[in-house]
């Protein structure tokens, strides 16, 4: 069985690089963390991830920019927000949003 792919952004760099830690604990799931819209639509043009999750620090017009490419350029991707809280609801939010629920 593969690794789920999950495209973490935010723009704290010490939190992006716990979030993405976190994420590679767990065997089944394989984080790519990027800090920039920029560097989020390059790793999708190149990758295919199986969930994008958006965290703290995204203003609105990044996050609608970021919905609207990643979404073109893979669609039906779940996209959703990463609201933190620790490890127990970082994985609920993975798990749901692999799930589809």
């Amino acid at each position: 069985m593969s690794k789920a792919q999950i495209l973490v952004i935010g723009r704290n760099e010490q939190i992006l690089a716990t979030v993405e830690r976190l994420i590679n604990n767990n065997p089944n799931w394989q984080a790519t963390a990027c800090l920039t819209d920029d560097l989020a639509i390059s790793a999708c043009e190149k990758q295919r991830f199986d969930l994008v999750l958006l965290g703290g620090g995204i203003d609105e017009a990044s996050d609608i920019y970021l919905r609207e490419t990643i979404g073109r350029l893979h669609p039906g991707i779940r996209i959703i927000q990463h609201f933190g809280g620790g490890s127990g609801l970082l994985a609920t939010e993975i798990n749901m949003g692999l799930s589809g629920s």
